[in-house]
């Protein structure tokens, strides 16, 4: 049972489904320039009340975090970023040799805003993932608005990255996008991902808004790889298909109650989440209940530095899968 990549249980909605299977010919042979890809980056671009080149399309967010750091970071220009978080701009920063200010959760395990803002002065490019991953916890509107134009006030050379790849998992009135911020600060970028909530993990599309320059400076700094046909085609279906974002919302709102009541009941502490994944303290390494997890046949998240010896990230699979697993977990846990 897998239970540690982040991916939805419930896989693309029927009508991206359907499109994929209506559009899977032999047109696939004669790909090398896809069809579709335009048409994905003006939808994103309508969609969000944009231009096209306002959008950045890469094959899953990776690139596009990979990119940002090698157009925006140097040997004088730091990354700011919290731990743990989603690390690929981190890991990216630290191969380049750039100086990375890894700066820890507060107590509510909240990516800690203010603490970025101070060690933002001078620095290449701010990395914000919102929610968070692992944490799972959100910043609303207001507190990422100050905290942008707090960054930029005290050095408006530092581009700031917002990563909203979960907002689609999110509590109606937990957060809003950063799309405002992106239309007013030519500094502001945000990324999405059609892995997580619209399912198409395996076809590997992402995409980022921001000012045409910022986006044009990524793409030249680092391959975004080529978007394929069908993955254009399920994106396009999968990006208007409002109904079944909302269906998959409440679904993983459903499961994600029952397997946070299911640790508390257990005695676990268990911040609340606004994803598909749970971090769980279980004053134990994390590497000790993967192993014995692993026993039982479930894989459950890797180690999250600097609480890799009491926290594990858990993602939720579907109903019948987390019922299965916690009652594993009540075994190994007991």
């Amino acid at each position: 049972m897998q239970l540690n990549q982040n991916e939805s249980a419930r896989g693309p909605g029927p009508k991206t489904l359907e499109a994929i299977q209506a559009h899977a010919t032999k047109r696939v042979g004669r790909g090398y320039a896809p069809d579709h890809v335009n048409e994905l980056r003006d939808s994103i671009a309508s969609r969000f009340g944009l231009e096209s080149d306002n959008v950045l399309l890469g094959t899953g967010s990776t690139p596009i975090l990979e990119g940002s750091v090698h157009a925006f970071c140097s040997a004088r220009k730091s990354l700011v970023t919290a731990v743990p978080s989603y690390s690929t701009s981190e890991q990216t920063a630290r191969r380049m040799g750039v100086k990375v200010h890894a700066v820890p959760l507060d107590a509510g395990l909240y990516v800690d805003l203010p603490a970025l803002a101070k060690l933002a002065p001078g620095a290449g490019l701010v990395y914000v993932c919102n929610p968070n991953n692992p944490s799972g916890t959100v910043h609303g509107p207001e507190v990422i608005d100050a905290f942008v134009r707090e960054v930029l006030r005290a050095s408006p050379d530092t581009i700031v990255h917002i990563d909203e790849a979960y907002i689609n998992y999110t509590d109606p009135g937990a957060m809003e996008t950063a799309l405002p911020l992106v239309k007013e600060f030519k500094n502001v970028f945000i990324t999405r991902s059609f892995s997580k909530a619209h399912g198409l993990a395996g076809l590997r599309i992402g995409f980022a808004l921001g000012h045409a320059d910022t986006l044009a400076k990524i793409n030249s700094a680092w391959g975004m790889g080529d978007v394929n046909m069908l993955g254009a085609l399920a994106a396009l279906t999968a990006l208007n298909d409002d109904d079944h974002i909302e269906w998959e919302r409440q679904e993983n709102y459903a499961i994600k109650t029952f397997v946070m009541q299911a640790f508390k009941d257990m005695g676990y502490e268990v911040p609340y989440t606004q994803t598909n994944h749970l971090f769980v303290n279980l004053g134990m390494p994390a590497s000790k209940f993967r192993e014995a997890c692993l026993e039982q046949n479930i894989l459950v998240g890797r180690d999250f530095p600097p609480l890799e010896n009491t926290h594990c990230r858990i993602s939720l699979g579907s109903r019948e899968e987390m019922e299965q697993a916690v009652a594993v977990f009540r075994r190994i846990l007991a």
